[in-house]
């Protein structure tokens, strides 16, 4: 991409990312790879060309709160990609049993028993 302004930058940042955004919430997973990886590649292009913007004055009040919207949206993409991974490991879970891992180790009786160190304790009254 050859954007030479921040807006340009933005707009094809923020349409992939709604479209992202829009993918996850319906659970659509056949696009998810290739409009993430645009998304990365789209944000790496932008962190590249931040600090020029900067020099240039380009980087006002307006750029940066679009950067912080994107942040916040990427926080809400996250949360529902975390939605979706716990619904994907109990679906799992319950079509494969064995794929249940138990929340506690396994300990056997409760407490543990007295442990041998050779020395006999006294009890003085």
């Amino acid at each position: 991409m050859n954007h030479t302004t921040p807006d340009s930058y933005f707009d094809a940042l923020e349409a992939h990312f709604n479209q992202l955004a829009v993918a996850v919430a319906a659970g659509d997973i056949e696009v998810l790879p290739s409009l993430s990886e645009q998304v990365q590649q789209l944000s790496v292009n932008l962190s590249e060309v931040w600090q020029q913007w900067q020099r240039q004055g380009l980087a006002n009040g307006v750029v940066t709160q679009r950067v912080k919207a994107l942040a916040e949206g990427l926080q809400v993409v996250r949360a529902n990609l975390l939605r979706r991974a716990m619904l994907v490991e109990q679906a799992l879970n319950l079509v494969v049993p064995a794929t249940v891992e138990p929340t506690y180790a396994s300990s056997g009786t409760y407490g543990s028993g007295p442990k041998a160190s050779g020395r006999l304790p006294t009890f003085a009254a």
